[in-house]
């Protein structure tokens, strides 16, 4: 167990009065901190124009006429809208209620510590964590998150091992991971263990009275599910569709979701090293202890099983929390002032760290790292950050704010977007955004994603390629796709998103996309899909030994000087069946006899074709060479196709070209 919180005087080190001042100034503290790490991210802003819709009667909608939930945490979303109805402005409404349930976590974390060297060590701590920090203000649902944990296991960790909670302990402790489960599904994962331990311990001691509590707990949560999955047709968020029910497979997530890891140990060590550390110090002791660390670990590797996300460190915070609460009191007891000081040190010395956020704060590091894992904060932070307020000028201040309202005063009504939360908040509710990425899009989040998609590769944007048919369908309000599976799905996926609230024939078809032949869309498309790609040669997928990169024509260059690979790569998955790769480009100069090189095509580590390139006749579609090949039934997890130029060849490789099934060209390679 943790160590006791109990106080051992009434003024171990001060009287009552001292103890508030203290606690006031770590408030201010982290107040300014707060201040200066403000932002707005666009990802909230798809949540205000549900909640601009709902408070001005257009209900729970996203797009007009479309009942989709576009947004993750229920809870969050209702706090909003009464903010946002009294309000009627969502940028300082949305910056004030994040600063109040951040200082109502701190101030039920300080009042748990009970004196001034835990309530400043655990204070400090969290301060020192990027992650934590950067999402006590974003617009998203993490400050209420943060509250419902402080309350959950402040309780908790409180509790004496081993011993059955009554009813009223039990209902209160479910209602709180109900609550966390309805701001956000997958934070529940942070609750199931202590709530297993303590429902089994009260069904042992008591089954029948044990019962009733967990039912009133978890109806929040029951009746939140029973109204989705009526009102929208689907239990959960569409982007739970749209990120985790994708078609990617599992080992690509896998990897990507250590890239995360990687990437929060890279920029914000202390986040993920208190949650190791708590899982070091809460072996031991065991009880309580051990359970809330097991909790935070148990989130951090569902984090990885779902690729982690764009968003740096932002699914290490809510765990960061329950393993400070679980790390400070040991810290303490062991000697507090030297674990503040090894904190200052840690601020003092690390890059990045919110005390050290200024005005002239940017992204700190290329968007681009390790597919698209950036600081979101730093990203939004020059135009979005409160203190940067001036009379004439607009927060948000930024570039989708402006796209959006000319869109709303155009004479267009339907837009594809990947972006849209600054733009579908100022398009306004009569336009109509196609999401490319699916977060509010019930169509493309049941389809899988693009191929191309492995050529721009972006974590936690998922973007889908739009069926033959589906703008006109949007546009016109009507169901236009030509492949007749879709065309089939869409007029159920209609009839439950824009037809009738109770007609038997909606209720149906609810029935059908959840638990009939269409529950796994996606899976049937892939079985049928075929591929055309067409991609610049200079993509970053592709890697090149004797090539120059030319940006500007997307081209490969090589002068010939000495042999080697041009082009190597994608080294993507690739489904089974027939494929063919063609490498388009212009020859400058070669040798007058003998083959320009030879192209081949590996899987993994095996090369499975190799054919020589000739020199001959320039063709009209610039084909330098193709080569056909078959995927195993199985499939492969990197496709690898390649070409080698040999000295002397002087040549400019423009595209590479890969293609499956019917998609195939008809020309003979």
């Amino acid at each position: 167990m943790i160590p006791s919180t109990a106080p051992t005087t009434p003024a171990s080190l001060s009287d009552a009065g001292t103890l508030r001042l203290v606690r006031a100034s770590l408030l201010i503290l982290f107040t300014y901190i707060f201040l200066a790490n403000a932002w707005m991210g666009d990802d909230a802003y798809i949540t205000y124009r549900v909640v601009w819709n709902f408070v001005h009667g257009h209900g729970l909608t996203f797009n007009p006429d479309e009942r989709v939930q576009a947004y993750t945490h229920p809870l969050w979303m209702f706090v909003m809208s009464a903010a946002h109805f009294i309000t009627r402005e969502f940028f300082f409404t949305g910056t004030f209620v994040s600063w109040a349930f951040d200082v109502a976590t701190l101030v039920v974390l300080m009042r748990w510590t009970r004196n001034i060297p835990r309530a400043a060590l655990l204070v400090v701590w969290l301060l020192t964590s990027k992650a934590f920090v950067d999402y006590t203000d974003s617009g998203l649902e993490n400050p209420l998150s943060y509250l419902l944990i402080a309350l959950f296991y402040t309780q908790y960790l409180d509790r004496t091992w081993g011993m059955a909670p009554d009813s009223k302990e039990l209902r209160r402790l479910t209602v709180l991971g109900s609550l966390a489960f309805l701001n956000r599904p997958d934070a529940a994962l942070l609750f199931v263990v202590p709530l297993g331990e303590l429902v089994l311990l009260a069904l042992r001691r008591r089954p029948r009275r044990a019962i009733a509590p967990v039912l009133v707990g978890i109806a929040p949560a029951v009746a939140w599910l029973a109204f989705a999955t009526f009102y929208y047709g689907f239990p959960l968020p569409n982007t739970y569709y749209a990120k985790v029910a994708n078609g990617i497979p599992k080992f690509l997530m896998y990897k990507q979701g250590f890239a995360y890891v990687l990437n929060s140990a890279s920029h914000d060590p202390i986040t993920l090293g208190t949650i190791a550390l708590a899982l070091l110090i809460a072996v031991k002791p065991g009880g309580a202890a051990r359970r809330a660390a097991l909790s935070a670990a148990v989130y951090c590797v569902y984090t990885v099983s779902v690729g982690g996300d764009f968003m740096s460190g932002r699914f290490f915070a809510l765990p960061f929390l329950i393993a400070a609460m679980t790390v400070v009191p040991t810290m303490a007891t062991l000697g507090a002032p030297a674990a503040l000081a090894g904190l200052v040190a840690y601020n003092v010395l690390m890059p990045i760290v919110p005390i050290k956020t200024t005005g002239k704060y940017d992204a700190a590091w290329a968007w681009r790292t390790q597919n698209g894992i950036k600081d979101e904060r730093g990203h939004y932070h020059q135009g979005t950050n409160i203190l940067f307020y001036s009379p004439f000028r607009q927060l948000p201040d930024f570039v989708w704010v402006n796209e959006g309202t000319s869109f709303r005063n155009g004479p267009e009504k339907v837009t594809v977007q990947g972006s849209i939360g600054f733009y579908g908040l100022y398009a306004g509710p009569e336009k109509f955004l196609v999401d490319r990425n699916a977060l509010s899009d019930p169509l493309l989040a049941r389809m899988p994603v693009s191929p191309r998609l492995y050529f721009e590769f972006f974590a936690g944007h998922y973007f889908r390629d739009l069926p033959e048919g589906y703008l006109e369908s949007v546009d016109q309000n009507r169901n236009l796709l030509t492949d007749p599976l879709l065309h089939d799905y869409y007029d159920r996926l209609r009839n439950v998103t824009r037809g009738p609230l109770f007609s038997a024939s909606r209720l149906r078809d609810i029935l059908a996309l959840n638990l009939g032949r269409y529950r796994k869309l996606h899976e049937q498309i892939l079985k049928r899909r075929s591929i055309a790609l067409s991609i610049r040669a200079d993509n970053e997928r592709f890697r090149t030994d004797i090539g120059f990169r030319d940006p500007v024509a997307g081209a490969l260059r090589t002068n010939g000087e000495r042999a080697g690979y041009l082009q190597f790569g994608p080294e993507i998955p690739a489904t089974r069946g027939l494929h063919r790769a063609r490498w388009v480009g212009t020859v400058e100069a070669a040798p007058s006899d003998g083959p320009l090189g030879y192209v081949e095509v590996w899987f993994g580590d095996r090369r499975m074709s190799r054919q020589p390139v000739l020199h001959g006749p320039q063709r009209d579609d610039h084909v330098l060479a193709a080569l056909d090949f078959t995927v195993p039934d199985e499939g492969v997890r990197k496709l690898d196709y390649r070409f080698f130029a040999n000295a002397g060849t002087r040549m400019v490789l423009e595209r590479v070209e890969l293609y499956s099934g019917t998609a195939i060209p008809a020309s003979v390679p």
